[in-house]
């Protein structure tokens, strides 16, 4: 048996044969194709056999219901072969053993797991510097949102401040008839309660504004977080990366974190010292109506609700 392998990059071959003396071939072909793309590249073996005529230095093969024409010089076997696409190809076999073959499939494989392994490394880095930009867009979105959700408390707190100034108008009035014996004194007194409960309105505003700053709180810390996840695994895997096409670099990435995190910081210190104004503006409003209730001896007043608790 005489053998001949050509192998390349999309697979080996290795054809054998033996020739009686006519020239006829009997023999076998073994070989590995490589399909699909990395990283899920695969290789495939396969087996069959052949048969043909040798005549001189000229050599047909019938394979796989084809035939292939070539010729034979020395250790060199060149076929012309038929492609998929129509056009005929020369194919160079060099001439071979078995174990030439097994070496040259374990090439092929070790090259086509090596090809998955880097289009896999590949894809896992695109993934991780995609979502390093994703997180980064996010913190800074989330940032935004925050302000908005800032700017609504400040208008919301400044209303219930506002309110509480015609509490406390409206109280001094009540004080100055309670002092010259007006007989409306406890109607009136009755509008300073009204005006604490709109004080208290207000407050019950600033907790729903309270709401929406939370759960936005909320979102721009898990932001920060996966953003971190984010710029270590970019760091680690890709070492070199320098951002860029719209990407941020890694000292980008690490400055948003830690604005984000001075953002943080600032925003639940403003916030709760809105509520501590709040919650004296309300405080203020029903003790300007205990204040006309018991000037007028008008029976008790509204009790003042809760305060409204800090954030954390």
């Amino acid at each position: 048996m005489v053998g001949y392998l050509h192998a390349e990059s999309a697979g080996v071959t290795f054809l054998q044969w033996k020739t009686d003396g006519a020239g006829a071939l009997d023999g076998t072909i073994d070989g590995a194709a490589v399909s699909g793309s990395p990283p899920n590249s695969a290789v495939t073996t396969n087996a069959g056999s052949l048969t043909g005529q040798l005549d001189g230095r000229s050599v047909s093969l019938q394979v796989s219901f084809h035939t292939d024409y070539g010729s034979l010089s020395g250790d060199t076997l060149t076929l012309n072969v038929r492609q998929s696409d129509g056009s005929i190809r020369p194919i160079i076999y060099r001439r071979a053993s078995p174990s030439d073959y097994n070496q040259a499939l374990t090439t092929l494989r070790t090259a086509v797991a090596g090809a998955n392994r880097r289009a896999g490394h590949d894809q896992q880095t695109a993934q991780e510097i995609k979502s390093l930009t994703d997180d980064y867009n996010t913190v800074g979105s989330d940032k935004g949102t925050l302000n908005g959700d800032l700017s609504t408390l400040a208008s919301d707190v400044s209303t219930a401040g506002n309110d509480l100034k015609t509490a406390h108008d409206d109280e001094k009035k009540v004080l100055a008839e309670s002092s010259s014996g007006t007989t409306d004194v406890c109607v009136d007194a009755n509008g300073v309660d009204v005006d604490a409960n709109g004080v208290s309105v207000d407050a019950n505003g600033v907790s729903t504004d309270l709401v929406t700053v939370t759960n936005d709180l909320s979102a721009l810390r898990k932001a920060v977080s996966s953003l971190q996840s984010s710029l270590q695994a970019v760091r680690t895997d890709v070492p070199t990366y320098n951002g860029g096409d719209g990407n941020p670099d890694l000292t980008e990435a690490k400055k948003a974190i830690t604005d984000a995190q001075s953002f943080t910081t600032g925003l639940v210190t403003q916030v709760n010292s809105d509520i501590d104004q709040v919650n004296a503006h309300v405080a203020d409003a029903y003790s300007y109506s205990a204040a006309t209730s018991k000037a007028g001896q008008c029976g008790s007043a509204s009790s003042a609700p809760t305060p409204i608790e800090h954030i954390k």
